[in-house]
């Protein structure tokens, strides 16, 4: 076997590339990395995971020419007369092990250059959570429940007792999306006190979930019309539940929330928003519809919308969910983004200015007398676990996707796609590399059987 000749010429640049290759996997996943150029804020091609990636396919390629070559060197001189048959043989070997092995190298480079966060394999079935808007709340859930019966004092019960305005109105949301399934319950409830300021704010929401059911959920509406006069209704119906109960915030953020839809002017928001929070200034739902207003993609820009939520954040109380509504912010920056250049979305969650605004958000967040507030906690925690999910901060996501096991919401994961089915990938990538102590889905019966 002669490696002067250009089998043997291919052989050796065949084995050069698969070293270089190798060389360059085991570089770029060390610190060594920075001396290559490569850079975790870089574009893609020049990261880290560009560098993982570009050195296994390097090498994967060149051992599968290795192998056609080093199989014609060997069969060669034993089919002296026949060269052109040594060349079958040797490109049949090299296209048999490229078959064998091209699914499984297929999923390693997806994993290796997106660290993870996409896999050809389905995620394991213990890590496919179904989205609840109760988010864990118990006294909710018996009251949904009690509606599937028919049965309103539950409900009315509940509201009557939640004293904080956020926990309140993310509850009238909740019974609000139950109406759109079964409302008779509401009905009789209206009926028997067409007075309670929590059944016509309930009332008052659903009318606006209806109008945004009869929207879709595609960017140009399906039925204009009927939204947009859904939503004249659901208007009156707020009106009245203000002039009902003028000291109850909860109407006044659901004009904020429809304000979007209905396409009203920055005057008017200002407006709404204004007689909002002099009642509560910090109403995160109230603050929640503000920022999508302003958003680029709806009647504002994302400057603006970065400043709203910057400075509710800044003003948020120590402990409450609000200091988080930066990284709403900045999770919708990056959607913004992502339409033009992914890689540059890439790296603006990545940068460190964000992440450390991110990081004060959270140290304000678990910052209260008593650390973080239940109330939006677990709301919080999908927020946190999407937003680390995107900059690629396994140790930071992991914790937040812990409590997302047990408590799924739909925004943000359905951003991407089936939220179910992101949030499993999601999970399937925070645990990556993790299997000595245990699988990825025995982590995940473990975190729901200690719930």
């Amino acid at each position: 076997m002669s490696l002067d000749t250009p089998a043997g010429y291919t052989l050796i640049g065949a084995l050069a590339l698969v070293v270089v290759g190798l060389l360059l996997l085991a570089v770029a996943s060390t610190r060594l990395a920075g001396l290559l150029g490569m850079r975790e804020d870089a574009r893609w091609w020049f990261s880290p995971a560009g560098g993982r990636t570009q050195g296994l396919v390097a090498a994967y390629v060149g051992s599968l020419v290795a192998v056609g070559a080093l199989v014609y060197l060997v069969a060669g001189p034993g089919l002296g007369s026949s060269p052109a048959l040594a060349w079958t043989l040797s490109w049949m070997m090299g296209l048999a092990l490229l078959a064998l092995s091209a699914t499984r190298m297929a999923r390693l480079v997806v994993s290796v250059a997106t660290e993870g966060r996409t896999a050809l394999d389905e995620p394991d079935e213990e890590l496919f959570v179904v989205p609840d808007g109760a988010l864990g709340d118990v006294d909710l859930i018996a009251a949904r429940t009690a509606t599937e019966r028919g049965e309103w004092r539950p409900a009315a019960e509940l509201l009557a007792a939640s004293v904080d305005d956020d926990m309140r109105y993310a509850r009238i949301v909740a019974l609000a999306v139950q109406g759109l399934r079964r409302s008779r319950w509401l009905d009789a409830w209206l009926s028997s006190r067409p007075t309670d300021p929590n059944a016509q704010a309930v009332r008052a929401m659903l009318a606006v979930r209806r109008a945004w059911e009869l929207r879709g959920p595609d960017w140009e509406p399906r039925n204009a019309q009927g939204f947009l006069a859904a939503l004249r209704e659901a208007e009156e119906l707020t009106r009245e539940a203000i002039d009902n109960d003028p000291l109850d915030p909860s109407p006044r953020a659901v004009l904020v929330e429809m304000a979007r839809g209905q396409q009203v002017d920055a005057d008017e928001l200002d407006s709404r928003t204004r007689a909002l929070f002099l009642l509560a200034p910090h109403h995160q739902g109230g603050h929640e519809a503000e920022l999508h207003y302003r958003s680029a993609k709806w009647f504002g820009s994302d400057e603006e919308m970065l400043e709203v939520a910057r400075a509710a954040s800044a003003a948020a109380p120590p402990g409450s969910a609000l200091a988080l509504l930066v990284v709403t912010a900045h999770v919708e920056h990056y959607f913004s983004l992502a339409e033009s250049s992914p890689a540059h979305a890439e790296r603006y969650v990545r940068s460190p200015a964000v992440r450390a605004e991110v990081s004060q958000a959270v140290d304000r967040w678990t910052g209260g007398p008593d650390g973080a507030s239940p109330v939006n906690q677990a709301k919080a925690h999908n927020t946190l676990a999407f937003y680390y999910w995107l900059a690629r901060d396994r140790p930071s996501a992991r914790p937040h996707l812990a409590h997302t096991l047990r408590h799924l919401d739909t925004w943000p994961w359905a951003l991407v796609g089936d939220a179910s089915q992101v949030h499993a990938v999601a999970q399937q990538w925070a645990h990556a590399g993790r299997r000595p102590g245990g699988s990825t889905a025995s982590e995940a019966h473990r975190h729901r059987t200690t719930a």
